[in-house]
């Protein structure tokens, strides 16, 4: 059984007003434990949207997420214990950031768990391990951290609650490359040490292909695919279409394409790219 599914989830921003819009429309998406989907799309595609109603955060207009089996709005108990279950990190969250020190950010979440103070002091220290923040860190004021350190507390106050799914929107936002790679090493790494199913919005078709199982394509507001990586990439020109931006790798095999050559173009890795232009030298003879 699917621990996360929505079915035929529609949701309008301001109904019966002028300014009435579809957001989302008729999204049923089955998410397995332990998947890792990366979701993508264009900007206004519907995907944070999508992510506010996986923990209850919006209400949809129409159609049904359930937990476990269970309708997320079935009763406000319930509800409320699918946030702890699906625990959400909003884009840019060091913004979010409003307690005093570190250590109190980071407990906030198991504070309102009711967790007794040696269970929230076991989940703070757990998190700020897994995101890299020090011991030395945890009584500063978050507020005296770098914008990179920011992030990785913010990061570390949703894996403190030990969330079954854990939902990033855009973790990597406004990042350099250096810190994109720290940021997605940290999720995987949590993942496997937890076994959590992970869901992580991103702009970024290299992160998403080299860390997913899954690919979520999201186009004004519909779901335009739900498949594996290879399966997605294989449509890299239809991707390019709809506007999203494939990796520079894709890119390089569709031009090949263009070309006239016999080249896959659902390449996505340097090693899937080596592999393939070996090929090709081979056919024409170039390498023995």
């Amino acid at each position: 059984m699917a621990i996360l599914e929505t079915q035929n989830l529609t949701y309008k921003y301001s109904v019966g007003t002028p300014f009435e819009k579809v957001a989302i429309e008729d999204i049923s998406i089955s998410v397995e434990k332990g998947d890792f989907i990366g979701i993508i799309g264009h900007t206004g595609s519907g995907k944070s949207t999508l992510v506010q109603h996986l923990n209850g955060l919006l209400k949809p207009t129409s159609g049904t997420i359930l937990l476990d089996g269970n309708d997320i709005h079935s009763d406000k108990n319930f509800t409320r214990q699918a946030r702890f279950k699906v625990g959400l990190c909003f884009q840019y969250p060091e913004y979010q950031l409003f307690e005093n020190t570190v250590y109190e950010d980071i407990a906030f979440g198991p504070k309102n768990m009711k967790l007794s103070k040696e269970e929230i002091k076991e989940r703070v220290l757990r998190a700020a391990e897994f995101v890299g923040v020090r011991n030395d860190m945890l009584q500063k004021s978050p507020f005296d951290l770098s914008g990179g350190e920011k992030r990785r507390v913010a990061i570390a106050g949703v894996m403190a609650m030990q969330p079954e799914i854990l939902i990033l929107d855009e973790p990597s936002a406004g990042l350099d490359p250096k810190g994109r790679k720290v940021i997605s090493e940290m999720i995987e790494q949590y993942r496997k040490n937890t076994g959590s199913t992970v869901i992580v919005v991103s702009h970024s078709m290299e992160d998403v292909a080299e860390s997913a199982d899954k690919v979520l394509v999201m186009n004004k507001g519909k779901v335009e695919y739900f498949a594996s990586v290879d399966e997605v990439f294989s449509n890299a020109e239809h991707l390019v279409e709809i506007g999203l931006n494939v990796p520079e790798i894709t890119k390089v095999f569709l031009a090949l394409k263009k070309q006239g050559y016999d080249v896959r173009t659902d390449i996505y890795s340097v090693n899937e790219a080596k592999a393939e232009l070996l090929r090709l030298f081979k056919e024409r003879g170039v390498l023995a």
